[in-house]
């Protein structure tokens, strides 16, 4: 058994037969690097976008786009949109910092960065922390449209990630988004066009490569700057962050926080292999007219192994600091989550008022899993072993007592 495409909706087939019909989609959405930037000069009446550091990047993402992708009508839109969207975010960004100079002084305190694996719980847990009410979680809308305030910006932010419901109504049950939910980091780093988004929703080899070549310093540097800007708006204790991408460029984020805090969660790979795997081609083939996750898949089940190797490495060698970070096992948070988040706030001495569990466990009520269906999904619809994917990951599981899932 390998991984199947899911069938699209009519519409998008019948959306994508338009750029068949007049000899591809690149002639109804053009994706030219220097239009794209024309177009949002334009379309905001700015022309400062801030330092070029990520102009090398941009230049990488859009050569591979072009080439690589194979991008379908309604791919192409999606692009597009993403592409303008982050270049009117420097162009609005700047205006408002040259406006307002003292929204950067402000100082950005032991934030707190969820991490792990994808697919190993880092966005429930995410959502339940965001109950606290010391915790300052950015929103999808917020992160897609820094520059805004409330009233528009949240109907688009809404719209906007809806949307990949109705290209693909299966990812729904693999990834809910709604533009009121906190998000992930890299729809802040996008914005310097070093991001995980680009590659994760693309078939663009050559940027995935530059991309783990990169230093990722400045990509963190601007997601700081995002930071102060939300929260001139509206105050927080701390900040609470999450991506699963942070696990590669742990170096980069502590050298711009160093005073983070990390909560890892940890579960068995087994299952956010595949998980991830289906959850990716899924991605791509919302965009893309072809994706073969079977081919990429070694490679990749080969860099989760690397990735997680590295961090136990470098929490050991006490090149990150082994005290900053929370360990939480997913069987854990499964089977009692309050009392595995508690765990987390013991180590890190924050209050945790019974006002605060409580508003966990009503959360949790409201959004019982499976409520937007099941993913399904097995290693050997990637053409990976078991066997040989759980000696790969032995290590690991032993390390951090991960259980084996059935």
């Amino acid at each position: 058994m390998t991984w199947a495409a899911p069938a699209r909706p009519v519409w998008v087939e019948r959306l994508n037969a338009h750029g068949d019909a007049v000899g591809g989609a690149g002639h109804l959405v053009g994706l030219d690097p220097e239009e794209l930037i024309a177009t949002a000069m334009a379309s905001t009446g700015l022309d400062d976008f801030g330092a070029t550091t990520w102009r090398p990047h941009y230049d990488v993402l859009l050569a591979a786009l072009e080439a690589e992708s194979d991008l379908h009508v309604v791919g192409r839109m999606m692009a597009r949109t993403e592409i303008l969207r982050s270049l009117r975010n420097r162009l609005e960004l700047e205006a408002l910092w040259a406006d307002r100079p003292e929204v950067l002084d402000q100082p950005v305190t032991a934030p707190v960065f969820v991490i792990g694996m994808a697919r190993s719980g880092t966005s429930i847990l995410h959502e339940i922390l965001a109950c606290d009410r010391a915790h300052r979680a950015p929103a999808t809308w917020e992160l897609l449209h820094p520059a805004h305030g409330p009233g528009e910006a949240e109907a688009w932010g809404d719209a906007t990630h809806a949307f990949w419901h109705d290209v693909q109504p299966e990812y729904e049950a693999m990834h809910h988004n709604a533009g009121e939910l906190p998000n992930e980091c890299i729809f802040a780093t996008m914005n310097e066009f070093l991001s995980d988004h680009w590659g994760g929703v693309h078939e663009v080899p050559s940027y995935t490569m530059h991309l783990v070549g990169a230093d990722h310093t400045d990509a963190y540097r601007y997601h700081r700057r995002i930071l102060q800007t939300l929260q001139a708006r509206e105050p927080g204790e701390r900040w609470l962050l999450k991506a699963p991408s942070h696990l590669a460029t742990l170096d980069a984020l502590f050298a711009v926080y160093p005073d983070a805090r990390i909560v890892h969660v940890h579960r068995d790979p087994l299952k956010t292999v595949p998980s991830t795997l289906s959850l990716m081609a899924t991605l791509k083939w919302m965009r893309c007219n072809h994706t073969d996750p079977v081919a990429t898949a070694p490679l990749l089940a080969w860099g989760f192994g690397a990735l997680l190797d590295g961090v136990i490495e470098g929490r050991a060698s006490g090149r990150l600091p082994d005290a900053q970070f929370a360990d939480i096992r997913y069987a854990d948070l499964l089977a009692d989550p309050i009392a595995a988040v508690a765990g987390v706030y013991d180590q890190f001495a924050w209050d945790f008022p019974p006002s605060t569990s409580q508003a966990m466990a009503d959360y949790l009520a409201a959004r019982p899993q499976g409520k937007h269906g099941i993913h399904r999904y097995a290693l050997e619809d990637f053409g990976l072993d078991p066997a040989e994917e759980r000696a790969r990951f032995l290590p690991y599981q032993q390390h951090f007592r991960v259980p084996d899932e059935p």
